[in-house]
C-alpha cells in the first residue's frame, strides 16, 4: 500500500505534456476573412509549429522563438462549405473545426455597440424576437466572438471567449447592432460574416487609444491614469490594452465604431480623436493605405441633461468633421432613430442595415447612389427664406408635398426660431422659412440633442444635423 501511495506522489509531479496553443481568437466556429493572407498565431514549447488546412493540400510551418510562433496562410473565396484548421508541433495536435471564410468585421464602441438583441433592464430592442426565432437560419453565414470586458495597464495576448453560431439562445447574448449589420452583408454579398465584438458600455475613446498617441496630442496621461475618480473604461489606454491589443492583426475587411456619448464634453478634439485611432488601428493592422473602411454612427438623439441643449449636437458635428480628416470612412446617420427618455434607442435594425450599406460602398465597390448619409451641402438666403442644398440625394428628398420638421432660422440677431421646409420638387433641395425670422441669416437642422427631423433621402436615409451659423 505504502508503495501504491508513493508511485501516486510522484506520478503527480510528472509535469503536464506540453500542448501547441492558440489564444480564443482562433477556435471552432470561427470565420476567417477570404482571399487575403492571414496571420495565425500562438505557443508552443517546441522548436516548430506545422499547420494544415483543409483547402490546401500545403503544410505551413514556423520556427518557435521565445515560445511563440506564427503562420500566414492564404485563403480561399469564401463560401458556406465548412472547413478544418491544423496546428501541431512534436508533441500535440489540436484541430480547428467547422471554421467558415469569408467577410471579417471588428465592432467596436460604447453601449449601444455592445447592447445585446435582449436589450438591457427595460429597454427592449425593436424586432428581437422574431430575430432571435430566426436565427438558426444564419448558423452557417453569421459567426460573431465577444470579448469580455477588461481593462488593462499592458497590451493582452489573449482573452476568454468563443465564436458563436446564432440560434435563439446565443443570439440573445450577441451585439444587435454588429448582428443587423452581419446579416445584412451575408444577404448582400453570398458569404459568410464574423463579427469581432469588442466594446464597453460609457467608454471614451481615450480609453481605446495608445498613451502615446494621446501624450503627443497633449494628455497628461499619467495625471489622468492615477485619477482614482476616472474610471477605468475612462482612463487612457486601458480598453486598448485588454480590447482591442488581443484581436490586433486578425486579417478583417474593416472596424466599426459606434461611440462618442461619453466625450460630449470634448466636442472640439472629438474629430482629431477619431482620426489618430483610426490610422493608429489601421497600422497595427499593417493597413498603410487605407483599405480598411472605417464606418461610424451618428450618437444616439437623446435629450442628455437637457433636450434642448446643443452638446450632443456639438459631438454630431464634430463627427461629421471626422469624414474630412479620415480616408475611406463613412458615417451612419441616427437622427430619425434617437430616444428622448432613453440613450439607447430601440431601432438597433436600420443602424445595422445602414452600416451594411456604407461597408458594400466603401468595402466593396457596389454602385448604390444615395446608400451614404445624406449631408449638407450648402445654402443661399434670399427672399426672407433659406434654400438649403444637399449631398447623397441625387432622387430627391422626402416627405414630398408635407412640412419638413426639425429646421430653424435665424436672422441677425442669431436668435433661432422654429421653421419650416418645403422640398423643391425633384430637386436636393428645401426651402425653408419662418415668420419669425423675415430675414434669414443662418439655418440648422436637428441642431440640438433631442430634436428629431423628418428629412431623408428616398432610401430613407435621414440627414446629419448641421447647422451654418458655426464660428459666429
Amino acid at each position: 500500500m505504502k508503495r501504491i501511495v508513493l508511485l501516486w506522489l510522484a506520478a503527480a509531479w510528472i509535469p503536464a505534456e506540453a500542448k501547441v496553443t492558440l489564444p480564443a481568437l482562433f477556435g471552432d466556429n470561427m470565420v476567417l476573412q477570404q482571399q487575403r493572407e492571414v496571420r495565425i498565431w500562438g505557443s508552443s514549447d517546441c522548436g516548430e509549429v506545422a499547420l494544415r488546412t483543409s483547402w490546401s493540400a500545403e503544410t505551413h510551418r514556423a520556427e518557435v522563438r521565445d515560445g511563440r510562433w506564427e503562420i500566414a496562410v492564404q485563403t480561399p473565396t469564401g463560401s458556406y462549405e465548412p472547413q478544418t484548421l491544423t496546428v501541431s508541433d512534436a508533441d500535440s495536435e489540436t484541430t480547428l473545426h467547422n471554421v467558415l471564410v469569408g467577410e471579417v468585421w471588428v465592432c467596436s464602441g460604447q453601449s449601444n455597440m455592445y447592447m445585446p438583441l435582449r436589450g438591457y433592464t427595460g429597454q427592449p430592442v425593436d424586432e428581437a424576437l422574431p430575430t432571435v426565432l430566426e436565427a438558426g437560419e444564419y448558423r452557417d453565414r453569421i459567426r460573431m466572438i465577444t470579448l469580455p470586458k477588461r481593462d488593462a495597464v499592458t497590451p493582452q495576448r489573449d482573452f476568454e471567449g468563443r465564436w458563436e453560431i446564432p440560434s435563439p439562445e446565443t443570439a440573445l447574448r450577441m451585439s444587435a447592432t454588429a448582428y443587423y449589420f452581419a446579416r445584412a452583408l451575408t444577404q448582400a454579398l453570398g458569404v459568410p460574416a464574423g463579427i469581432v465584438s469588442t466594446s464597453w458600455g460609457g467608454s471614451k475613446i481615450e480609453a481605446w487609444m495608445v498613451p502615446a498617441t494621446l501624450a503627443e496630442l497633449g494628455y497628461d496621461v499619467e495625471k489622468i491614469n492615477a485619477d482614482p475618480k476616472v474610471e477605468p473604461r475612462a482612463k487612457c489606454g486601458l480598453l486598448y490594452n485588454g480590447l482591442i491589443a488581443p484581436v490586433t492583426g486578425f486579417a478583417a475587411r474593416g472596424f466599426v465604431w459606434y461611440q462618442g456619448e461619453s466625450n460630449r464634453r470634448e466636442a472640439p478634439h472629438y474629430a482629431r480623436l477619431m482620426d489618430r485611432l483610426a490610422a493608429y488601428w489601421r497600422a497595427q493592422w499593417g493597413d498603410t493605405k487605407n483599405r480598411m473602411p472605417f464606418l461610424y454612427v451618428q450618437i444616439a438623439p437623446h435629450a442628455y441633461k437637457q433636450a434642448s441643449g446643443i452638446d450632443a449636437a456639438l459631438l454630431v458635428e464634430a463627427q461629421s468633421d471626422a469624414l474630412e480628416r479620415i480616408p475611406n470612412s463613412a458615417m451612419v446617420a441616427t437622427t430619425d432613430l434617437g430616444d428622448e427618455r432613453c440613450i439607447h434607442p430601440s431601432r438597433k435594425r436600420p443602424v445595422g442595415e445602414r452600416l451594411a450599406a456604407a461597408a458594400l460602398v466603401k468595402a466593396y465597390g457596389r454602385k448604390m447612389p444615395d446608400a451614404l448619409a445624406v449631408r449638407f451641402a450648402g445654402a443661399e438666403f434670399a427672399d426672407g427664406k433659406a434654400v438649403v442644398r444637399f449631398d447623397n440625394a441625387r432622387l430627391g428628398l422626402t416627405p414630398q408635398n408635407k412640412a419638413v420638421t426639425g429646421f430653424e432660422l435665424a436672422g441677425a440677431d442669431g436668435i433661432f426660431h422654429p421653421a419650416t421646409g418645403r422640398i423643391v420638387t425633384s430637386k436636393p433641395m428645401v426651402e425653408v422659412t419662418s415668420p419669425e425670422v423675415p430675414e434669414p441669416t443662418a439655418v440648422r437642422y436637428s441642431f440640438r440633442n433631442y430634436a428629431p427631423g423628418n428629412l431623408s433621402n428616398t432610401l430613407g436615409i435621414p440627414v446629419i444635423p448641421f447647422r451654418t451659423d458655426r464660428g459666429k
